[in-house]
């Protein structure tokens, strides 16, 4: 079984919730206060990329509620990148040293900081652009009723990316929870080009539709 799935076996578990107390009860006070200190950065470039980039704000939403096919695409980048496997930009962000990553659905085993997010970039009106990242739709575009629904998940210092067709948008919940998701409005710009960053920078992203 692979390390993501053990991850998502144990946040499905009932009592996930004590097991985390339990947890950051025994981790140093220095390395829980970099940790908690990334997600706040993380939850913040989140929000205002949803705001600034995608128009929407972003939403607490449960394990149980987030589609299998994104749970498991996000949670095996955050153990790809703790575990030393995923590929990182040169500046090669450390767990060690907690800071706001950025991975997408379409770069598998890519983490970035948050300044090298071109670096998932895909280029403008490919196939690779125009193809859904959970049932591999490609999408005619959305002047014709097809386009790409762009959003973000981010748990933890990890903002994870993804597109996806109408058919496969996740619904967003406001029930609290570990990830938090952005919807989504019509967009013209391309998928996976947003410079988001710390401290309310503006971005310029890419996708179109709703999530």
């Amino acid at each position: 079984m692979t390390t993501a799935l053990l991850l998502e076996q144990l946040m499905t578990h009932p009592r996930y919730g004590e097991l985390v107390e339990q947890l950051r009860a025994h981790t140093p006070v220095h390395a829980l206060d970099q940790a908690d200190a990334a997600t706040v950065d993380a939850l913040r470039i989140t929000t205002t990329a949803g705001r600034d980039v995608l128009g929407s704000d972003a939403h607490p939403a449960t394990v149980e509620q987030t589609p299998g096919w994104l749970r498991l695409g996000l949670l095996d980048a955050f153990t790809a990148w703790l575990t030393g496997r995923a590929s990182t930009c040169f500046h090669a962000p450390d767990p060690a040293r907690p800071q706001p990553v950025i991975a997408a659905a379409w770069r598998p085993g890519v983490v970035t900081c948050s300044a090298c997010v071109h670096l998932v970039a895909l280029p403008r009106g490919s196939a690779a652009d125009r193809t859904c990242d959970a049932c591999g739709h490609r999408c005619a575009g959305p002047e014709h009723g097809d386009g790409i629904y762009p959003g973000m998940v981010q748990f933890g210092p990890l903002i994870y990316q993804y597109g996806v067709c109408g058919d496969c948008r996740p619904p967003v919940t406001t029930s609290g929870g570990p990830p938090r998701a952005t919807e989504s409005a019509e967009h013209d710009h391309p998928r996976g080009t947003g410079r988001v960053r710390p401290r309310g920078r503006r971005g310029h992203g890419r996708g179109r539709g709703r999530r």
